[in-house]
C-alpha cells in the first residue's frame, strides 16, 4: 500500500511538472504570436533616450551619471547571434557628476558588436577593435530582448510560477540559456511580458541584477512590440527605497522586422585576437616605491619595514592575482597590510575583494563605507564568476563578515616610523564625492586616480584643463604639498613642474573670469 502511494505521488508530480511546463510554453507561445516572433529573423529599432553610465556613480548612494542618447540604433539577427548597437550620446541638461567622462563634450558615437563569441567595437577611423572578454554578456543580451526571450526559452526547458509581483498576480517564465544564464520573465495575465529579470557577472557586485522593462507596448506592422525599454544594473538592497540605478532607458521611433544585412561578418582582427591576459610591469618611482603597469590603469607597491601597502585595486581578480605576484617578487616575505582606493568607481574598484582575501585591509573614504561592508564585501551569490573572498568561509556565513575596512574623511597616514604615506580627501570634485589623493612627503610623489595624467613623450598637453585638474591643483595648494613626480592610476609619470606650467596661466585667468589666451 505504502508502494502504491508513492507511485501515485510521484505520477501525480511528474503531472504537475509537466503541466507547469506547457503552461509556460503556452504563455510564450500567445506572446511569441503577439510580437511575431516566429516569422522574425531579425529585429532592427531606433530610437531617442537616456544613458546611464554603469560604475561611475558620484558617491555610492547615487544614480550612475546620466546622459542623453541623441539617436540609437540596434540591430540584432538571431540566427547568428549577431548584434550591432550604433549610439550618439551628449550632456544634455544632465548634471556634470561623476565618472564617465562627463560632461561630455559635443557628440560621443559609440558602436559595439558580437556576432557569436567574437565582439569588437569601431574606433572613430571605423576600424575593428576586438573584445573578446565581452562576447559572453553581449551575446546573452541578445537572449533578454522580447523576440530572443521567446526564442531562447522556447529552446530550453521553461517553467512557470504564479507569484505576487509588486502588488500584482503576475506568471513569471523562467528558463537557462548558454549553459548558466538563469532569466526570468514576467508577464502579465494578457501574457504580456512586463519585466526580465536576471543575472550578469561583475567584481564588484558578483552576480550582478540585471532588470529591463518593456512598456507601452505599440503596433509596429500589425505587430505589437514595446515602445520604451527601461534598463537596470546593479540594483542593491542597501537602499531599497531608490528606484534604481538606471543605466537604459530609450523610446522607440522606428521598428523593422527581417531587415537585409543584419548577419554580421566578423573582421578577421577579431576572429584571431586572443583573449587578453593580465599582466604586471614594474617600474621604480624611488627607493622602495614601484608604478605596477601593464594595464589600463596602474597600482603602486610600497615597502615599509614589516609590511607592504598597495595603492589602488582596479580591473577585477585576475588583474590584482597579476599585480600581487609582482608586489612579491618585488619585495619578497612581508605581507600586504593594506590597500589604499581612490575612489569607489568600478573601474578603480574591482579587484578590492582580491586583496581583502589576500588579508590586507582596505583604506578608503567615510563615505564609502556602507557600500562596502553591505554589498561588496558581503557574501554576494557569485555563481557566474567565484572569486577568491567568495571560495573563504568567513566571507559566506553573513554580512559584515569581513572586518577588514578602515575609512577616513579628511586626512589618514600610513607609517613606519621611518616612510609615511599621506591620503587626502580631495574637496570640490565633480568626478567623485569621496575622492583621494596620496603623498609622500620624504619622495615628494603624489599620486592621483582621474584628475590628472602627464602626456606621452610625443603628445603635447591639451590646450585647456578639465575641471578635474583645476581640482587637483587647488587642493595641493590647500594643503600645501610640495610634489616633484606625479604619479597617476591611468597613464605615466611626469614632472610636478610640467603641470603647473600648463595650469597656472589657466588657473590665473579663470580667477580673472576670463579665458587662457
Amino acid at each position: 500500500m505504502t508502494r502504491k502511494v508513492s507511485v501515485l505521488i510521484a505520477l501525480v508530480a511528474l503531472m504537475g511538472g509537466t503541466a507547469l511546463a506547457q503552461d509556460a510554453r503556452s504563455i510564450l507561445q500567445a506572446y511569441g504570436n503577439m510580437i511575431g516572433a516566429n516569422n522574425v529573423k531579425s529585429v532592427q529599432y531606433s530610437g531617442t533616450g537616456a544613458h546611464g553610465f554603469f560604475g561611475q556613480a558620484f558617491t555610492p548612494n547615487d544614480d550612475w551619471p546620466r546622459t542623453d542618447i541623441k539617436s540609437y540604433t540596434r540591430t540584432i539577427d538571431y540566427d547568428s547571434k549577431s548584434s550591432k548597437e550604433d549610439m550618439v550620446r551628449v550632456q544634455g541638461n544632465n548634471p556634470a557628476r561623476g565618472g564617465g567622462f562627463v560632461p561630455l563634450i559635443g557628440e560621443v558615437k559609440s558602436t559595439t558588436l558580437v556576432s557569436d563569441k567574437y565582439a569588437w567595437n569601431l574606433n572613430n577611423q571605423g576600424n575593428a577593435v576586438p573584445q573578446p572578454a565581452a562576447a559572453e554578456v553581449r551575446q546573452f543580451d541578445i537572449w533578454v530582448t522580447p523576440y530572443g526571450f521567446v526564442k531562447a526559452a522556447l529552446a530550453s526547458n521553461p517553467t512557470v510560477t504564479r507569484r505576487n509581483v509588486r502588488g500584482k498576480m503576475l506568471n513569471v517564465v523562467g528558463f537557462t540559456t548558454m549553459g548558466k544564464y538563469r532569466v526570468t520573465g514576467e508577464f502579465n495575465d494578457q501574457n504580456v511580458l512586463e519585466r526580465v529579470l536576471t543575472w550578469i557577472p561583475d567584481p564588484v557586485l558578483g552576480d550582478m541584477q540585471y532588470e529591463i522593462r518593456y512598456l507601452d507596448y505599440k503596433d509596429y506592422g500589425g505587430m505589437k512590440y514595446p515602445s520604451h525599454i527601461h534598463a537596470h544594473q546593479g540594483d542593491n538592497p542597501v537602499h531599497p527605497g531608490r528606484t534604481g540605478f538606471n543605466v537604459f532607458d530609450l523610446r522607440l521611433t522606428d521598428l523593422k522586422t527581417n531587415v537585409s544585412g543584419a548577419a554580421l561578418t566578423v573582421p578577421d582582427n577579431v576572429r584571431t585576437a586572443p583573449m587578453p591576459q593580465a599582466r604586471a610591469t614594474s617600474d621604480k618611482l624611488a627607493d622602495g616605491v614601484w608604478l605596477i603597469g601593464g594595464a589600463g590603469a596602474n597600482s603602486l607597491a610600497v615597502d615599509f619595514r614589516d609590511f607592504i601597502t598597495v595603492i589602488e585595486t582596479p580591473a577585477n581578480e585576475e588583474r590584482s592575482n597579476a599585480v600581487i605576484a609582482e608586489v612579491k617578487r618585488l619585495i619578497p616575505n612581508k605581507p600586504i597590510r593594506y590597500a589604499v582606493n581612490t575612489h569607489n568607481h568600478f573601474d578603480h574598484l574591482g579587484g578590492v575583494r582580491t586583496y581583502v582575501a589576500e588579508g590586507a585591509t582596505i583604506v578608503t573614504n567615510e563615505i564609502n563605507r556602507e557600500f562596502y561592508e553591505k554589498i561588496v564585501f558581503a557574501p554576494q551569490i557569485r555563481t557566474l564568476s567565484p572569486d577568491r573572498l567568495s571560495l573563504f568561509p568567513f566571507a559566506t556565513t553573513g554580512p559584515n563578515t569581513v572586518n577588514q575596512l578602515e575609512t577616513f574623511t579628511d586626512k589618514y597616514s600610513i607609517t613606519d616610523g621611518n616612510r609615511q604615506l599621506e591620503i587626502h580627501h580631495v574637496q570640490g570634485l565633480n568626478h567623485n564625492g569621496g575622492m583621494a589623493m596620496i603623498y609622500f612627503p620624504k619622495e615628494r610623489i603624489i599620486v592621483n586616480a582621474d584628475l590628472y595624467s602627464p602626456p606621452t613623450p610625443e603628445a603635447p598637453l591639451p590646450a585647456r584643463a578639465n575641471q578635474s585638474a583645476f581640482t587637483f591643483y587647488d587642493n595641493v595648494k590647500r594643503l600645501k604639498l610640495d610634489p616633484a613626480t606625479v604619479a597617476p592610476i591611468h597613464g605615466r609619470p611626469g614632472p610636478w613642474d610640467e603641470f603647473v606650467k600648463w595650469i597656472e596661466p589657466q588657473a590665473a585667468a579663470r580667477q580673472r573670469g576670463g579665458a587662457v589666451e
